[in-house]
């Protein structure tokens, strides 16, 4: 504790400014990073259809990180007055998981003199963006020998919803699992892609689809993951893929249960969210899950934008 109260209250920093070489040893680090995210083909890929689904919000369309300009704009001075302001308005979270003396803990964080009860900023968990009304498309073309293509959905179900759980199942059986509809049919049985899979996050209510390819294929690709989307809404599956999906979804819940850091990331999320499932009630719901529920998820999903990351090997291939 005495070493986190140093790292918050007595930064690197004189006469209001962080030290000049630590800043700069920072700052070029972080500009190397996000200029090499570009090499991140599935990363990279991942931010630009980020930057397309939320066209009208630029909170979200925008990297964590920022970007290579506004680093290269920081000095010393400007982000030890933000670290100041920071420090005193924000709402800070400290995390302390183990054998401990909850007690104590809390007893030795009141002892911060920059940490105090404050009121909550009144910041949403939940994303709910105002999306175009016309789905957003790109393509751009880069030197290697496999293409992306990255679908975005809008799905709009959250965390502790009364669909939350039929919208995890569905997303295992859409394509987040080896055993998905996507995997099986698009990847085994058709050969259409190195590889295809979907993400689901319950706190922005997105679905997204991203697939290796090459280009030639691509019209067959996107056709065949509506069919699989359209055969999820059909309850075209069998029923022992929506078994397996629900066991395999067990399975990993138990065996992460294992890891401390879970644990607490699970209580953080009960905290900040005011919804919390006991390790056997998720189970149960997982269980109840049935083909209709997960139909009805299907049926909700709004296709938002596309992003294409065209291999200039491809490219040259149809020219």
């Amino acid at each position: 504790m005495a070493f986190l109260r140093e790292m918050i209250e007595r930064p690197f920093a004189k006469n209001d400014q962080f030290d000049a070489h630590y800043f700069k040893i920072h700052q070029t680090n972080l500009m190397s990073y996000l200029d090499s995210i570009s090499d991140n083909k599935e990363f990279y890929s991942t931010l630009q259809l980020q930057k397309l689904y939320y066209a009208n919000d630029l909170n979200q369309g925008t990297y964590l990180l920022g970007n290579i300009d506004s680093i290269r704009e920081l000095n010393t001075s400007d982000l030890y007055n933000f670290y100041r302001a920071f420090i005193q308005q924000a709402t800070v979270t400290v995390i302390v998981a183990g054998q401990i003396d909850q007690a104590q803990v809390v007893s030795r964080l009141k002892s911060f003199s920059t940490l105090s009860d404050r009121n909550d900023l009144g910041l949403k968990l939940f994303i709910e963006p105002e999306l175009p009304k016309v789905p957003r498309e790109k393509t751009t073309v880069f030197p290697g020998s496999q293409s992306l293509l990255n679908i975005g959905y809008r799905l709009p179900i959250y965390f502790g919803d009364d669909s939350y759980f039929a919208a995890n199942v569905f997303n295992q059986i859409f394509g987040a699992s080896t055993r998905s509809l996507l995997f099986t049919n698009v990847r085994e049985k058709a050969s259409l892609a190195y590889d295809i899979h979907s993400s689901y996050n319950s706190f922005s209510g997105m679905l997204s689809v991203q697939a290796g390819i090459e280009f030639k294929n691509l019209s067959q690709v996107i056709q065949t993951t509506d069919d699989q989307l359209t055969a999820t809404a059909d309850m075209a599956y069998p029923e022992s893929l929506l078994a397996g999906v629900k066991k395999s979804m067990i399975n990993q819940h138990r065996s992460q249960s294992d890891y401390l850091s879970t644990l607490a990331e699970r209580q953080y999320v009960r905290q900040i969210s005011g919804v919390a499932f006991g390790d056997s009630q998720w189970e149960q719901l997982v269980n109840d899950v049935t083909k209709k529920d997960v139909a009805e998820v299907a049926k909700r999903v709004q296709y938002q934008a596309r992003y294409i990351l065209q291999s200039q090997g491809d490219n040259d291939e149809n020219n």
